[in-house]
């Protein structure tokens, strides 16, 4: 039998980590959306949220080592010659953890990029929360000058639920994604109607591209009462 290499090593550790991530903001969101008092701004949302990533993280895998960093500049990359734009960028959290697998000791930390936005109504008419899920989310994974999760194939947004119907939503960012020439967020699961799973994939102008984005939107409009996308499937 032919032992696996380094890079397909590499891969799987990146899987096995993506999965572990993904996890612990599932559990970690439906911690958030049982707290008895939770917080409106995304500011206020994404500090609350951060200790509900400890306690899933502890819950889920307690022997891990690996923390949720919050408001973390952009890692550097070995290929930027001089220090780049988007090192001064600060995605919401990040996981960074070191490949052993990874031959090139300069390429050796990886990051799980995750930014955090709100979704529903509009709070003024110059902050449109489902336009800016597109703009100050989405797209700070494709543009260069942002480029989350630089040279990683996968990273994840929450959406933080707050008002209006699930297909208005998702409509909406649907619509926006369009116009920007993004693919539109196909839905693959929910949990107990307070969860909702998105994901798509799309190229885009830096490594590694194509680049899956996978979505979590938590209902906070009554506690996870409400089924996001009708009834329960």
């Amino acid at each position: 039998m032919t032992r696996a290499g380094p890079l397909l090593r590499s891969r799987c550790l990146w899987s096995e980590r993506e999965q572990r991530c993904l996890a612990t903001l599932e559990r970690a969101l439906l911690l958030l959306a049982m707290n008895d008092d939770v917080p409106e701004t995304e500011t206020e949302l994404n500090r609350c949220f951060y200790f509900c990533l400890l306690e899933a993280s502890r819950e889920l895998y307690p022997d891990d080592v690996v923390a949720p960093v919050p408001e973390c500049n952009n890692q550097p990359d070995p290929d930027d010659e001089a220090r780049a734009a988007r090192e001064g960028k600060r995605p919401d959290f990040q996981w960074i953890f070191l490949d052993r697998y990874e031959p090139e000791p300069r390429r050796s930390s990886k990051q799980f990029v995750v930014e955090c936005k709100r979704l529903g109504r509009p709070s003024r008419a110059d902050w449109v929360f489902n336009l800016n899920y597109v703009h100050h989310g989405i797209n700070r994974f494709r543009d260069a000058i942002w480029a989350y999760a630089q040279r990683f194939p996968s990273g994840a947004m929450v959406g933080y639920w707050q008002s209006m119907e699930g297909e208005e939503v998702l409509n909406e960012v649907n619509a926006e994604s369009r116009m920007n020439s993004l693919p539109a967020l196909s839905l693959i699961g929910r949990n107990r109607g307070a969860l909702a799973r998105l994901e798509h994939e799309f190229d885009r102008p830096v490594e590694a591209s194509p680049f899956r984005l996978h979505h979590l939107w938590i209902d906070l409009r009554s506690r996870g009462q409400h089924e996001l996308f009708g009834s329960a499937r």
